[in-house]
């Protein structure tokens, strides 16, 4: 049995996707229903810095595989002794 290793690609970026609306979508009710202070403002530009850059790390360390191999299982043996 063999699949493309694209699979993970596509899993990946739809979970980074997700993962980026979340951090939005928080920026939003921090903004919303928070106090507007300095310290509220600073606290959500660090929280949205520290999660671009885990996103951007994440995608340095994926973006030099080829994702055009496919992965292949073999069965093994019932009895391999």
């Amino acid at each position: 049995m063999s699949f493309p290793l694209s699979i993970f690609y596509f899993t990946y970026l739809i979970l980074a996707a997700v993962c980026l609306l979340f951090i939005l979508f928080n920026a939003y009710i921090m903004l919303r229903f928070g106090f507007l202070t300095v310290a509220n403002i600073l606290i959500i530009m660090f929280f949205i810095g520290v999660a671009l850059a885990i996103l951007v790390i994440s995608w340095s360390y994926i973006g030099p595989i080829d994702w055009q191999q496919t992965i292949t299982l073999q069965a093994a043996a019932a009895f391999p002794y």
